[in-house]
């Protein structure tokens, strides 16, 4: 497979938008981005999964790239489908990071983080990371901890991060992960 060829899907954040700084990014440098607007207060959890499985197998992705919220479905993915993942200001736990932008949705959603967390936590140190060292939304500590020695670029910004601050490392860890998809050995 050329690189041209792969799919990479974007998943943005909670109160986020499909063509996020992450799509931009990649759409400029010309990857082939498949990209959803996710209303997660309109849907279950359990159905944002459900869509975004379906995405990747209809559009046979190769890498997730994801930002916040999206990055926990980024993991889940990434382990049901042995598929790389990049993610930008990781919300690694929605019931601690979402408590206070959504408290209806995290008491709804309550049952499903604690599967999903007993299901896929150890895929975490599986991702690359790249986070905000002035993040106002997520306790990077939390997110260190989880994601133990995984590989993590700290950079300037907050949890919105300024496209400058990490499009170096995000465009060098993308085309190193389709290179070892695309040239296995």
């Amino acid at each position: 497979m050329e690189w041209k060829n792969m799919n990479i899907l974007n998943i943005h954040g909670y109160a986020g938008t499909a063509e996020n700084t992450n799509y931009s990014i990649l759409h400029e440098a010309g990857y082939n981005v498949i990209s959803f607007t996710i209303d997660y207060d309109s849907c279950e959890a359990s159905e944002v999964e459900e869509l975004l499985s379906a995405a990747v197998k209809v559009y046979q992705i190769g890498l997730i790239v994801a930002t916040s919220y999206g990055s926990y479905f980024a993991n889940i993915l990434s382990a049901k489908f042995d598929i790389p993942f990049i993610a930008t200001n990781p919300c690694v736990d929605p019931s601690t990071s979402l408590i206070n932008l959504s408290p209806n949705y995290v008491m709804r959603e309550m049952r499903y983080f604690k599967k999903v967390d007993q299901d896929y936590h150890a895929n975490w140190e599986n991702g690359i990371f790249i986070l905000g060292n002035d993040d106002e939304i997520l306790d990077h500590s939390i997110t260190k901890r989880v994601i133990g020695k995984a590989k993590t670029y700290v950079v300037s910004g907050s949890h919105r991060l300024n496209r400058e601050s990490y499009e170096r490392q995000f465009l060098t860890e993308v085309a190193a992960l389709i290179n070892d998809v695309c040239n296995p050995f």
